[in-house]
């Protein structure tokens, strides 16, 4: 019995229940009143001609009666209708007693309306005149059956309920027609839209209806389909092209390399494939500016693509690199020819403000099978090849693993942290400063750190010139600061107060577009902007003082704190910085370590801190390494400090348990 309550919920849920119970609803609040009206109407009808018969009836038989003027007579037809069964009642009053009383004693109470005392008779009375004019004054007094009437009144009103019930039967069944025809295109309509939730977009929403709102439903969501598709072909598009030359990017290259791979296999034929670094692209790029270097490109991109054949792939892999795909080659001899004919199309100059520019080339090849099985393996080689050439300032170079073994472990190695990077295989470490006056931990230094897969740990003095000469280090940069605010968002959460200092490569100050980059990640970190340290070392701001100035103006309006790393290593003076916006000055480690032994370095330290500080400048010493030079710190005054003997590099957990494990933050004698 449970079941069916369920049931019936369940259905008056639906869209078809809902119109059912919408009918029936209405139905149940204006059939009761149609049915009383109904019923009224008919009931006061019959009435109403029962009476006008009665009265008209008993008018006639006085008429009748008194047109046979014998009294016997009458009371014959009185008799005679008596037992007709016409009249229930009917007698002739002939004195006063009689007027007013009937046969039994009672009085005479005559009706005005149906059924009005009760009794299922209606009574009336008629005059009569017997022997004329002048003749005896008498009353006829007639009963009539009521029964009838309201037997036709009761078989009226069950007529009406049966049609009542019938009605909402018929309701309910065409409701439940009418909605079904509703709910099933719906339906079909969900169907497809769970088709579209899945991914599927390729079939078209059909749905047969005359309704009209459900037609615009289904159009409005064929619509909708039809712009998944061709946003989801242009998402498409855009993973698998470059957005400025229209070109394959490294994806689509490697997918087609592994599929010509397969087919070289299968037919026992040779292919090649030609890594291409231009030359001189940095120096248009930066004098005439993105604009033009993104010109230049997209020509460079056509003139190579004139020489293709249709099942030649041409494509960019980003900044100033291309890469080239022949599927099918001859012989060596083929790809040398072709690598010629590339640098024969570069010989001519291209034109930016009517000025002529030339642009050479670097062209590395990789052969199959010769220099590798896969994918990778080539796009490997081919990068190699053409770092090699470039380091030689030559056109082109076959790949050859005898040539300089030493070059091409490095080149390999900067391969490998492209890969590194791209399947975040790197790792951050965070070194303590101290601040001095509180003894407590003011910020980490976030550090980088590359567990290579065969060579184990690769020192970020090596790895760092790598990815400078691979171009990565913006993306390099990019994922430190993600990772390292990732961590802050954390701390913060955890209540842990300390700020994180970023360094910034010296490239940092050559590319325009890089350091907005940065800013806009800060922007969007929701932490506050004086968390954040940005470390430049002094080498990179006298290199370039102006460009150095604008990005330390941004990162400062921005709210950023700045600091000069390394300082004294880059043979600048104090003085030569007072126009920059700068917070920390970082006093090189190579100082800071023999100042207990070496008096020149003490007074460069002393003086160094004082000079820093009249300008408003606060003091980070490096490379603390004793409790000796602690102590020497404090007496100069020195705000900062950090080094091994205080805290070496930690990774995040270590980090925390050790925080959790030291009391109130301090500097401690041994660091964590």
């Amino acid at each position: 019995m449970r079941g069916i309550p369920l049931v019936l919920h369940r259905f008056f849920n639906t869209l078809t229940g809902r119109i059912v119970l919408g009918g029936l609803a209405i139905n149940l609040i204006l059939l009761p009143l149609l049915l009383g009206g109904v019923v009224y109407l008919v009931q006061k009808n019959l009435q109403a001609n029962f009476l006008d018969q009665v009265r008209l009836d008993a008018h006639l038989f006085a008429e009748t009666l008194t047109q046979a003027r014998d009294p016997d007579l009458m009371e014959d037809m009185i008799d005679d209708a008596m037992l007709a069964g016409r009249y229930v009642y009917a007698r002739i009053a002939t004195s006063e007693q009689d007027l007013r009383h009937d046969a039994g004693g009672e009085i005479f109470q005559e009706d005005f309306f149906f059924n009005q005392h009760g009794d299922d008779i209606y009574y009336i009375s008629v005059p009569l005149l017997v022997g004329g004019e002048e003749g005896e004054r008498r009353m006829l007094f007639l009963g009539y059956d009521e029964t009838p009437i309201a037997e036709q009144i009761r078989e009226t009103l069950w007529l009406c309920a049966y049609l009542v019930l019938a009605y909402i039967v018929a309701i309910l069944l065409a409701s439940a027609i009418f909605g079904s025809l509703i709910t099933r295109p719906l339906q079909r309509l969900r169907a497809g839209a769970r088709r579209i939730a899945s991914g599927d977009y390729d079939h078209p929403l059909e749905v047969l209806t005359t309704i009209r709102e459900i037609t615009s439903l289904q159009q409005d969501f064929e619509f909708m389909r039809q712009e998944l598709v061709r946003h989801n072909k242009e998402l498409e598009y855009q993973s698998l092209h470059d957005a400025l030359t229209h070109l394959p990017n490294r994806v689509l290259l490697q997918d087609r390399l592994r599929q010509a791979i397969y087919s070289a296999q299968r037919e026992d034929r040779l292919l090649a494939l030609f890594m291409i670094d231009l030359d001189g692209f940095k120096t248009i790029n930066d004098t005439l500016g993105h604009h033009y270097g993104d010109l230049l490109l997209q020509q460079v991109a056509s003139r190579i693509q004139n020489l293709l054949r249709k099942s030649d792939t041409l494509a960019r892999f980003g900044g100033d690199e291309f890469c080239i795909l022949l599927p099918s080659i001859a012989d060596r001899r083929h790809a040398v020819d072709f690598a010629r004919k590339v640098m024969a199309a570069m010989e001519q100059p291209f034109f930016f403000e009517e000025q002529p520019y030339k642009v050479g080339m670097s062209i590395g090849i990789a052969l199959y099978p010769e220099h590798g099985s896969d994918d990778i393996l080539l796009m490997r080689h081919a990068d190699v090849a053409m770092y090699m050439a470039k380091k030689n300032h030559l056109d082109y170079i076959i790949y050859d693993a005898e040539q300089d073994k030493n070059s091409i472990s490095r080149l390999s190695l900067m391969w490998d942290l492209r890969q590194a990077l791209e399947q975040h295989e790197l790792r951050l470490e965070y070194q303590p400063i101290f601040d001095l006056r509180s003894r407590r931990l003011d910020a980490v230094e976030i550090l980088v750190r590359w567990h290579h897969p065969q060579r184990g740990l690769v020192m970020p003095a090596e790895f760092i010139s790598l990815a400078e000469q691979a171009n990565l280090i913006k993306p390099l940069t990019v994922w430190v600061l993600e990772e390292a605010i990732r961590q802050c968002r954390r701390w913060l959460e955890q209540d842990r107060d300390f700020r994180i200092s970023v360094n910034l490569s010296p490239r940092s100050l050559q590319d325009r577009e890089h350091p907005r980059r940065l800013m806009d990640i800060v922007e969007s970190s929701r932490i506050p902007a004086r968390r954040f340290i940005m470390e430049l070392t002094e080498s990179a701001i006298i290199a370039d003082p102006q460009r150095a100035r604008e990005i330390l103006e941004d990162f400062n309006a921005l709210g950023v704190c700045l600091a000069i790393d390394d300082f004294g290593t880059g043979y600048s003076s104090l003085s030569s910085l007072k126009k920059l916006p700068l917070d920390i000055l970082k006093i090189d480690k190579s100082f800071i370590q023999d100042m207990t032994r070496n008096k020149d370095d003490f007074v460069i330290v002393q003086s160094t801190i004082e000079l820093a500080h009249n300008m408003g400048l606060q003091v980070v010493a490096e490379g603390v390494a004793s409790d000796e030079i602690l102590q020497q710190l404090e007496e100069l005054n020195c705000d900062k400090v950090q080094g091994f003997h205080l805290g070496r590099p930690l990774s995040a957990a270590r980090l925390e348990y050790w925080l959790d494990e030291s009391r109130n933050h301090s500097v401690s004698l041994t660091g964590p």
